[in-house]
């Protein structure tokens, strides 16, 4: 046999090897890495060695996601044609979409967004300059309706913009119109891109944009009003603005001296502004200047700080008139529906709030339990709910998606994982949601088992979605603290949805995501013997060191409420947030500035009141445990607490 030959079946017996040797998950690990990389030789050996495995789909995304500039559509059809059901599918279009448009390779581009299902504004905004480049009558209408929207847009939509400015569909009245709700929402960005619209000698002057911006109250003391220009007006109310987010009672001086130089219009829109910032900080003013603000047009976020800052003075026309201003879609959501019907029986019409009170009392929210209660509905959560039969895991565990996703987190690839396991769940009916649920408590996903549970909208199993792990731990730490277990449970459930080992972006670790240096503090305080920050993963440990804290907190500010907003957000803020009566509970949670910790706290109130239920088989108050938060004595925030 000639050396030629030889080396030949060498390399075929190697290859044959190569082809059997048994691919395992973690491998994948390694061709993430090629793919941070840049390395396309490592991936296409990588996509041939996963040929044919569960997880086949990534390197040959990868593969292609490296060179999406220079693939064939062939290829890309390819792969969406072979993985039609994955999340991988979407984000290959949706960037595949994305250097069709950029290129303007248009045909190529209609074709594929015909079968896109996502909302990319990017997308979006090459999709109107296809249409732009055919000439689609229907074009102008909607680019108008988006740009007067004030909705800040992707530099692909510049394009498209600046072909219809000027047309009768947009034009200097639209462009004001649009640069005004920029300045509202400090797109600075985009109001800068915008402006570019406007003939030089009308337009903002951006060196005065900068000062209106950066030093409002000094820019409206030199500029001359009434102001001698719209650009002039423009910043003139920006300004305002800008002083109200921080300095409301000033800004509101100023307006009140210089609104007689101002036109009507134009006043009551700064009052508008002034009002806002003003009820978001609180200010026992905003009603009044909201009354200033006439009827000027306001947004859905006026109009829910007016509600709120109604609800803070009792002055429940003032909320009712709100609610009743908002728009369809946000006057439908839970909280404004319940504080619309306490409005209408404060204006004493209880068959009306009763009415109202109904269609909320069955969901399984803050408001729906709130509701239930006014109505006088005893709640009994059910804990042993529909569970699924082998019959049922074996069905779903089938499910590609499903497989995928437990395969990504056996191998720590979190962010992959979420998103199969959420594009594998969706359009599951109840019972193949639970069974789910129950595949991920099994895995030890308990965040999945919790948030695939309460999914369901008509067949539920309460004890998926409030479970009760770490119980021994639980209990010690709470009898140790004299603590409520239902409310530790319930900030628990919030804060990491019990994965021990879950991690925030800032770096707070384990089940009560303590932050290292309050981590530091409480262990020495405990004090924790030989205390190491890789402690914090340890159940028995976090959840002792955790409720240590919030038994601090709760003895400094003494209100399980407040102690909730201090938690997610600090003492010296809860403090703050208070007001100079005592507030209801719900009002207080209402009220709060901060999106988050809003959503936060009624979230853990409702989480205690089912965990109340669960661990005692006693019905819980949400009144109860909402209370009445006491009023602001101005005292200092504790220096103990870190």
């Amino acid at each position: 046999m000639t050396r030629r030959v030889l080396i030949a079946v060498a390399l075929v017996a190697s290859a044959a090897a190569f082809a059997q040797a048994p691919v395992t998950e973690s491998d994948l690990l390694s061709a993430r890495d090629a793919y941070t990389r840049n390395n396309v030789k490592a991936l296409e050996s990588a996509r041939a060695r996963f040929a044919g495995h569960l997880l086949e789909p990534y390197p040959s995304y990868w593969v292609l996601a490296i060179q999406l500039e220079k693939a064939e559509p062939a290829e890309v059809h390819a792969f969406l044609a072979r993985w039609p059901e994955s999340p991988l599918s979407e984000t290959l279009r949706r960037d595949w979409l994305k250097v069709l448009g950029n290129a303007k390779a248009w045909e190529t581009f209609r074709g594929a967004y015909a079968k896109y299902q996502g909302d990319d504004p990017d997308v979006a905004c090459y999709a109107f300059q296809e249409r732009m480049s055919r000439n689609d009558p229907e074009l102008p209408g909607e680019v108008r309706a988006l740009f007067v929207s004030g909705k800040e847009v992707p530099t692909s939509c510049d394009p498209v913009f600046a072909t219809i400015a000027g047309t009768k569909a947009i034009g200097e009245r639209e462009t004001w119109e649009r640069l005004r709700k920029l300045l509202v929402a400090g797109a600075l960005k985009d109001v800068r891109r915008t402006n570019g619209l406007l003939p030089a000698k009308i337009s903002i002057n951006e060196k005065a944009l900068e000062r209106a911006h950066a030093q409002p109250a000094r820019f409206l003391m030199a500029e001359k009003i009434p102001a001698v220009s719209r650009a002039g007006t423009e910043l003139t109310l920006f300004a305002f603005a800008r002083l109200a987010r921080s300095k409301p009672d000033e800004a509101a001086e100023r307006l009140a001296a210089l609104a007689p130089k101002l036109g009507a219009d134009d006043a009551r829109f700064a009052w508008g502004q002034v009002a806002w910032w003003g009820a978001m900080s609180h200010n026992p003013r905003a009603l009044d200047w909201y009354e200033l603000a006439g009827e000027t047009p306001l947004t859905d976020a006026q109009l829910m700080w007016k509600a709120r800052a109604g609800l803070r003075a009792a002055d429940w026309n003032a909320v009712f008139a709100a609610i009743r201003a908002m728009s369809p879609e946000e006057a439908r959501e839970p909280n404004w529906r319940y504080w619309r019907a306490r409005a209408v029986r404060a204006k004493g019409s209880a068959e009306g709030a009763d009415a109202l009170l109904r269609t909320l009392a069955a969901e399984n929210n803050f408001y729906g339990l709130l509701a239930a209660e006014d109505l006088g509905i005893s709640r009994v959560p059910d804990w042993n709910g529909w569970r699924p039969q082998p019959a049922d895991l074996d069905r779903v565990r089938a499910m590609p998606g499903i497989q995928r996703a437990l395969a990504l987190y056996r191998i720590d690839m979190p962010n992959e994982a979420f998103r199969e396991w959420f594009w594998g769940v969706r359009g599951l009916d109840d019972r193949d949601l639970l069974s789910a649920a129950e595949l991920a408590r099994q895995a030890n996903l308990p965040d999945r088992a919790i948030n695939t549970a309460e999914r369901t909208l008509a067949v539920h199993d309460f004890a998926q979605r409030y479970p009760v792990p770490h119980r021994e731990a639980m209990t010690a730490a709470a009898k140790q603290f004299d603590l409520d277990e239902a409310w530790v449970y319930g900030i628990i459930r919030q804060e990491s949805r019990f994965m021990a080992e879950a991690k925030s972006r800032v770096g707070a670790t384990g089940l009560m995501q303590l932050m290292p240096a309050t981590a530091r503090w409480v262990a020495k305080q405990i004090p924790v013997s030989g205390y190491q920050s890789t402690m914090l993963t340890r159940p028995e440990v976090n959840v002792q060191m955790g409720s240590f804290y919030y038994r601090k907190v709760l003895d400094d500010l003494g209100d399980p409420v407040l102690a909730a907003a201090a938690y997610n957000a600090g003492p010296g803020r809860a403090r703050r947030w208070r007001d100079a009566q005592p507030l209801e509970g719900a009002i207080y949670a209402e009220t709060i500035p901060f999106n988050e910790t809003r959503d936060y706290v009624k979230k853990v109130v409702a989480n205690a009141w089912f965990y109340t239920h669960r661990l005692t088989g006693k019905p819980a108050s949400m009144k109860g445990l909402l209370g009445n938060v006491p009023r602001a004595s101005g005292e200092a925030v504790a220096a103990s607490l870190p």
